[in-house]
Formats: C-alpha cells, sequence, structure tokens
C-alpha cells in the first residue's frame, strides 16, 4: 500500500504558482489517484501515477493563493488518505548547519516568544535528524507532521527560519511554510549527493580520502562507537549546564576549567552524517522533488579548513539541488559568515576567506542572493543567540526581489587608481560609524597589502597608504573577527567584505 510523505499531511503549506510534485512510496504497479479540493468543494487538481521502483510521483496544477484550506485526497484500490487545512503560500527548506538548526527556544528572546507567539498560517516540519537509514529512521521520517505557531509550541523550529518567516508573514500576509532540513557541525559535503560529489574535484578528492581512511569501518562498529561518544557528549552538556546554572555569566575557559575540554570526536564510518554524501540520502531525498518558493542556507564554519574550494564546492550544490528539485530557477538565499574568532586564537584570515569564496558563489549562481552579517557574531561563540538579524535579513533580501526594489546592501562596483589613490565606487552611500573607518588595505603590483586610510565621499571611498605609491589592489576586512564602522547611509546594513584584485 503506498503512503504519501508528510510533507502533504495535514495543515500543509503547497508553493503558490508551482506545479505541485506530490510523492512517496507505493508498492509496484499500485495505481494512485489524488483529488484536491477546496472549501467549497470546488476540486482544484487531479492526478494519477503508477509505483515504481518502491515509489510515486504525481503532478498537480498550480494553485492560486487563497485557494484554501484544501483538502487532498488520496486513493488506490486498497486504500484512502484525506488530509486537511492544507494552504497556498510560500514555501522554503531551511538547510546547512547548527546557526540554521538552533532552534528558537535557544534563541535570543526566543522563550518569551514562544509563550506568546500565534499565527495559524506560519508552518513548520522539521526532517527527522537520521544518518541511517534502517527502520527506526524510516518511523521517523514518516512521523513527521506539519507544525503551526501557537502559544508554547513552536520551540524547537530553527530560529532564523522562525524570524525570516514572521517577517514575511508581517509585511505580505501570505501563508509561509518552512521545511527545516538541518544539522549541526555538517560540512556542505555530508549535503552532497554522489552526482555532485562527482562533478566537482575538490569534493571527489575529500570524498575519496574519507572512504580511504574510514571505509574500513563497519556500520556495526560505527553504531557502537557512536554510542560511547553519544554517552559522553551527554555527560559533559549536563555537567556544562550545572555549572552554568550554578554560576551565571561565567566565563566559558572557567566552564572547561571545572567539566573539561569539550569531547567533540564523532566518530567517522558509514552511518556518520559527516560523511560526504551521508545527509543527501538521508535527509534531502525525503524533501526532493517537492516544488519550492526557495532554498534559504546557513552553512560554512565547518567547512573553513578548505576555504579555498568553498565557492565551487557551493556552486556545485546549488546546481545539483536546482535538477533534483526540477527548478533551473529556484531561488537560492544564503547567509554569509558573520565574524567569528576563538577565545586567545590568532587570526588566520580562514573565515575571511570563505566569506570571500560565498560572495564568489553568489556571482556565479543566477538567481541567488546573499545575506551580510559582518556587523554580527560573537567573541569566542560560534553560535550567536541573535538569530533574529539574519532572519531579517533574508527577509529584506526576498522581499526586494518580490517588490523589484532597489538592492539596499552596499557592495563595490568598481575600483581605479589615479597616482597614490585608489578608489572604489560602492552600490549606495555609506558611513563612519563610532569613529574611524579601519579594516581597509591596499596595494600595488608587489601584492603586498597595507593597511590604508579611507575618505569616504558617499559612494565612493579614496583609499591610500604610505609606501604604496600606485595602489591597484583593495580589500576590506580581511579578518576572522573585528568590529566594523561602515554602514550604509539609509538602512544601517553593513559595507559587505570585499576583495578587488
Amino acid at each position: 500500500m503506498f503512503q504519501v510523505s508528510p510533507l502533504f499531511g495535514d495543515h500543509a503549506i503547497l508553493p503558490l504558482g508551482k506545479e505541485l510534485r506530490i510523492f512517496g512510496m507505493a508498492d509496484e504497479g499500485e495505481c494512485i489517484h489524488a483529488r484536491l479540493t477546496a472549501g467549497d468543494g470546488t476540486v482544484t487538481g487531479e492526478g494519477r501515477a503508477t509505483g515504481r521502483d518502491g515509489r510515486f510521483l504525481l503532478h498537480l496544477p498550480p494553485q492560486r493563493l487563497g485557494a484554501g484550506p484544501l483538502t487532498l485526497t488520496l486513493t488506490s484500490p486498497s486504500k484512502t488518505c484525506t488530509f486537511t487545512g492544507l494552504q497556498v503560500g510560500f514555501l522554503f527548506m531551511a538547510g546547512g548547519q547548527s546557526n540554521m538548526e538552533l532552534a528558537l527556544w535557544n534563541a535570543q528572546g526566543g522563550q518569551e516568544l514562544i509563550r506568546h507567539h500565534e499565527d495559524p498560517d506560519l508552518r513548520y516540519i522539521n526532517i527527522p535528524r537520521v544518518s541511517v537509514l534502517d527502520e527506526s529512521a524510516l518511523e521517523q521520517h514518516r512521523g513527521a507532521r506539519w507544525q503551526t505557531i501557537a502559544p508554547h509550541q513552536g520551540g524547537d523550529m530553527s530560529a532564523v527560519a522562525y524570524f525570516f518567516a514572521t517577517q514575511l508573514r508581517t509585511k505580505i500576509g501570505f501563508p509561509v511554510g518552512i521545511i527545516g532540513c538541518n544539522w549541526g557541525g555538517t560540512s556542505i559535503l555530508s549535503w552532497m549527493d554522489e552526482t555532485a560529489l562527482g562533478r566537482c574535484s575538490a569534493a571527489a578528492r575529500s570524498a575519496e580520502a574519507y572512504e580511504k581512511q574510514h571505509g574500513h569501518v563497519t556500520i556495526e562498529q560505527w553504531k557502537e562507537r557512536q554510542a560511547v561518544f553519544q554517552h559522553d557528549m551527554d555527560e559533559w552538556n549536563a555537567a556544562v549546564a550545572r555549572v552554568k546554572e550554578a554560576n551565571p555569566g561565567i566565563e566559558w575557559s572557567q566552564v572547561e576549567a571545572q567539566t573539561g575540554p569539550c569531547p567533540w570526536n564523532p566518530p567517522p564510518g558509514p552511518g556518520s552524517p559527516y560523511r560526504p554524501g551521508q545527509l543527501a540520502k538521508c535527509m534531502v531525498d525525503f524533501v526532493a522533488p517537492a516544488a519550492l518558493t526557495a532554498m534559504l542556507y546557513y552553512q560554512g564554519e565547518s567547512d573553513v579548513d578548505r576555504a579555498e574550494d568553498y565557492g565551487e564546492l557551493l556552486i556545485t550544490l546549488v546546481n545539483r539541488w536546482r535538477e533534483i528539485f526540477r527548478d533551473a530557477e529556484l531561488p537560492f538565499y544564503n547567509v554569509q559568515l558573520p565574524m567569528f574568532i576563538d577565545a586567545g586564537a590568532e587570526d588566520d584570515h580562514r573565515w575571511a576567506i570563505l566569506r570571500s569564496q560565498q560572495e564568489k558563489a553568489w556571482h556565479a549562481l543566477r538567481n541567488s542572493h546573499l545575506a551580510v552579517l559582518l556587523d554580527r557574531g560573537e567573541y569566542g561563540n560560534i553560535h550567536p543567540v541573535d538569530k533574529h538579524t539574519p532572519g531579517q535579513r533574508l527577509a529584506r533580501l526576498f522581499m526586494e526581489e518580490f517588490t523589484h526594489t532597489q538592492p539596499a546592501q552596499p557592495w563595490p562596483l568598481r575600483k581605479s587608481t589615479k597616482g597614490n589613490v585608489l578608489t572604489v565606487e560602492l552600490t549606495c552611500p555609506v558611513q563612519a560609524l563610532e569613529g574611524k573607518a579601519d579594516l581597509f588595505e591596499i596595494a600595488g603590483e608587489d601584492g603586498v597589502y597595507h593597511p590604508a586610510d579611507v575618505e569616504i565621499d558617499w559612494s565612493k571611498l579614496h583609499l591610500s597608504a604610505p609606501g604604496v605609491p600606485h595602489p591597484v589592489k583593495a580589500r576590506y576586512a580581511w579578518v576572522n573577527y573585528a568590529k566594523v564602522r561602515v554602514f550604509s547611509v539609509y538602512k544601517a546594513l553593513p559595507l559587505a567584505p570585499f576583495v578587488l584584485e
């Protein structure tokens, strides 16, 4: 008998103006009929499919706004399923690692919001975080359900996605649905399927190296080691919680002095979520090929060691996702990494390199957008609790596209040199706040960068430095962590980091 994906269950959000693709599991040759009906009984779509290779996929026509609440009925010779309360609106997949995963109840202001918020047309479904497709994992996937935002509900929703969605609900009013598909600590490689891994030389090398080093580990061995690791992590997390409860505001170094360092060393092997390609088949495959309004993505922290390759990896991932979601123009909204450095660590510029690679991918991909967070981040904390800002900035990008308004984010347009001054033209005027503008550097033909003095002239930056008689290169905020002072005049958005060579 067939089993429809929970993505189309009670209270689901269907994407406005997109062909609907309804799918799930089915016996070979099983015939399935689907009907979508409005509250007045009007049939708004019908389709049929036959089970092939254990799955079925049927197509329904695009739905108009205001058609809901809709009822979806699927029938076969042996079974009938009916789902109610479906609405048409915006539907997003929220992908990435821990800063996208971070739940609303752990975000700044989240606990207060959870007590009082209520919005029946803001809904979410979390794809279970499983990395081994055994019967237990499949049962978790089958048990996933759409939830609505109501008092004391919604705390396990991605905080970034929540604040993004609430902005759209306020500004546009359409129903919004979020499909949470994320896992903390994961590399971009975890989300790339075999096809994507094979298309990118850097990804292929990493996948081959992983299998060469860990391919001998059996699934039974991995499960045993994973159980030991999880036990150690649970004990350590409990100890940290006790220390923090007893000493509010305690410094992290003092916490570690009492608890010991974090035992973060998840075992590699065939069931690891950090294995290249693992979550593509254990999580993303349970979302594709659903029709989506757009992708939201916040990831990269786990890839700073391969930062130089990140642009190529991200471009490959996005293009492959557009293939498996059957939408060559699927919009991609990415979050550029904020400021971060470990307490006491030397600035090795790895985060700056990765930010630059994220910009590279943004320029290379059509219909993509990049939310700048250069003025955000917390010293020594890779998981900043301010999730309103990234959500709000993703929403601003979406609103600019939706309303066809001029982008407000200041970016560099071009550079030119006259004498010993290099001028950078920007997309909008900027100003220096809280004192003198800094973090600018210029270089001559020798490529050696020197700190630059800057004169801000509305939407132009005039850069000069002693010892650089003819500057030809410029960069800004080439650091892992620092405080920035240059913002747009009108929208208080930070000047984006740049490298112009």
